[in-house]
C-alpha cells in the first residue's frame, strides 16, 4: 500500500475525531455540568419538579462602571444569591454574610449588589471564563489571579482608600485590619515603605503597589524554586511571611515565626496596598468608610 495513502487516511481519521471531540465540548460545555445539578437541587427544595429542566444558559453581568469587565462567574455559583443554598456544596452555596437566619438580606453583600459590582472587583480571577481550569487554575498570563477566602479582603482597599488610617476600622474585613496592626507591631515599616502605612523603610523592597502587579511581572523577577505551594504571587509571599530566609535565601528579612493565620494577615494587607494608577475603579465608587473614630468624634 502506497504511504501517502496510509498518511492520508490517519490524517483524515484524525481530523473526524478531532471535529467530534470539538463539537461534543461545543455542546456539552464544562459549566452545564454544573447548572443542571444546581436546577435539580432548586426543584427539591421548591418542591416544583419543573425547575430540575430549567433551560441552561450563561450568567453574565458587564460591569463598564466598575472594572470594564464581564463576570461569568454565576454560571456556575448559580446559588450566591439564595438563601436556601446556605448550606449547600460549592460551587452553589449562598454567598457569605448575605442573609441572616431567618433569610433576610443583611451585611456588607447587601451593599455590594452583585448585579452592580459582580465578582471579580473582589475576588479577581478572569471573569470571563466558563470553565474550572481557566478560573480557578494557576494560570500565569493572567493580570490577577483568584483570590478566595480572607484573601478577598485585600480588593476592600479599591475603593475604601482610607482604611489605612490608624484608627478606622472594617469589621467587615477583620483578617485586613488585623494584617495593619501587624505591620506595627512587627515594625515592618522599619525597612519597607509602604504609602499607605506613612512607612519610609529602605532596606527592603517598597511595598506600596505591590497589589497592583501582575502574576507575570511578578514571577518574571522572583524566585520559586522554593516555593512549595502554588508558584502564584499570593502563594510567594505567604510562604515568605512563614519563612522568608527559605523562599529568599540570603535576605535580611528576619523569621517572625509567624503562625498561619498570621501570616494569613499579613499577605492580604500586602495585597491590598494597590497602586491607584494601575486600578480602574470610578470615583464615585470610593467610599469614606471606615471613619476614623478619632477624627469623627472631633468631628460631632
Amino acid at each position: 500500500m502506497d504511504i501517502k495513502n496510509v498518511l492520508f487516511a490517519f490524517a483524515g481519521v484524525s481530523m473526524a475525531v478531532v471535529f467530534g471531540i470539538l463539537s461534543y465540548n461545543g455542546a456539552n460545555p464544562e459549566w452545564h455540568d454544573y447548572q443542571r445539578p444546581y436546577y435539580k437541587m432548586l426543584a427539591q427544595k421548591m418542591n416544583d419538579p419543573a425547575l430540575a429542566n430549567a433551560p441552561l444558559k450563561i450568567e453574565q453581568v458587564w460591569l463598564p462602571t466598575v472594572n470594564n469587565r464581564a463576570d461569568r462567574c454565576m454560571t456556575c455559583h448559580k446559588g450566591i444569591g439564595n438563601p436556601l443554598f446556605k448550606d449547600a456544596p460549592q460551587p452553589y452555596t449562598t454567598h457569605p454574610d448575605f442573609f441572616d437566619e431567618e433569610g433576610k438580606p443583611t451585611g456588607y453583600i447587601l451593599r455590594h449588589p452583585f448585579e452592580k459590582f459582580g465578582c471579580t472587583v473582589c475576588h479577581e480571577g478572569e471573569g470571563q471564563a466558563l470553565s474550572v481550569e481557566a478560573t480557578h487554575g494557576d494560570v500565569h498570563h493572567l493580570d490577577r489571579e483568584l483570590l478566595t477566602g480572607v484573601f478577598a479582603q485585600s480588593s476592600c482597599s479599591k475603593c475604601h482608600q482610607n482604611l489605612y488610617s490608624r484608627n478606622a476600622s472594617l469589621p467587615e474585613a477583620p483578617t485586613l485590619m488585623a494584617g495593619k496592626e501587624l505591620f506595627r507591631t512587627k515594625g515592618c515599616g522599619a525597612c519597607h515603605t509602604a504609602r499607605q502605612m506613612r512607612t519610609k523603610g529602605t532596606a527592603g523592597p517598597e511595598l506600596s503597589g505591590f497589589g497592583s502587579k501582575t502574576e507575570l511581572s511578578f514571577y518574571l523577577v522572583h524566585i520559586f524554586e522554593h516555593v512549595e505551594g502554588d508558584h502564584t504571587k499570593l502563594q510567594w509571599e505567604w510562604e515568605h511571611f512563614k519563612d522568608p530566609g527559605k523562599i529568599t535565601p540570603g535576605t535580611i528579612m528576619p523569621n517572625f515565626r509567624l503562625t498561619d493565620e498570621e501570616a494569613d494577615q499579613l499577605t492580604t494587607l500586602v495585597s491590598s496596598f494597590k497602586d491607584e494608577t494601575k486600578e480602574s475603579i470610578p470615583m464615585k465608587f470610593l467610599s469614606s468608610y471606615p471613619f476614623d473614630a478619632e477624627v469623627v468624634a472631633v468631628r460631632d
